[in-house]
């Protein structure tokens, strides 16, 4: 099944869109990655701007300035689901039946899509049957490089979500408690 999870993925990839971000505001749409991916990570530093010190929001700053053009040669755009990972599969009977939870979906780059793969989400088993479904329907993006730039953006979002519907202490804890330890082992290094 990972197989086959796999190539559903790079069958959304290959739709293309007309640009990058918010797909239902076609005159929003931007030419260059980069710009809806700051306004993204912006929007979760905002979120955790009176839960977080102002130098761990620096620390976050610093390294996501220092890879954002990492954005200018990535595979895009074309649709991407932005949450892809298992609790979003629907399967019965030993095959896919659906991909729910299209909220984060936009106009982005495929790279953003491995993110679930590379951070545990999937079953480690998965990842080379993963790869090779998608393989078989287009070239696996060349995503390792931009993987901590990622993660920086994913860690922002993840505390801002908890920290603004008030679930970080409560139902989010764990999503929270995961996130920060990211943001924070930055701080360290």
């Amino acid at each position: 099944m990972a197989s086959e999870i796999g190539a559903l993925l790079a069958r959304i990839h290959l739709e293309h869109a007309e640009g990058y971000g918010d797909l239902t505001d076609p005159s929003h749409l931007s030419g260059d990655p980069r710009i809806p991916f700051t306004m993204k990570f912006e929007e979760g530093l905002e979120e955790c701007k009176d839960h977080l010190s102002e130098s761990l929001l620096e620390t976050c700053k610093r390294h996501f300035n220092k890879d954002l053009n990492l954005l200018l040669s990535v595979d895009g755009p074309c649709v991407i689901h932005r949450d892809f990972r298992p609790g979003n599969i629907i399967a019965s009977d030993g095959k896919v039946r659906g991909i729910i939870d299209w909220s984060s979906g936009r106009g982005g780059f495929a790279e953003d899509d491995f993110c679930p793969l590379e951070f545990g989400e999937w079953p480690t088993s998965y990842k080379s049957s993963f790869l090779e479904g998608y393989a078989s329907i287009r070239k696996v993006p060349d995503y390792k490089s931009m993987m901590p730039l990622l993660r920086l953006s994913r860690a922002v979002a993840a505390v801002g979500f908890t920290v603004k519907r008030g679930t970080w202490e409560s139902r989010n804890s764990k999503l929270y408690q995961f996130n920060l330890g990211h943001l924070e082992s930055l701080w360290k290094n």
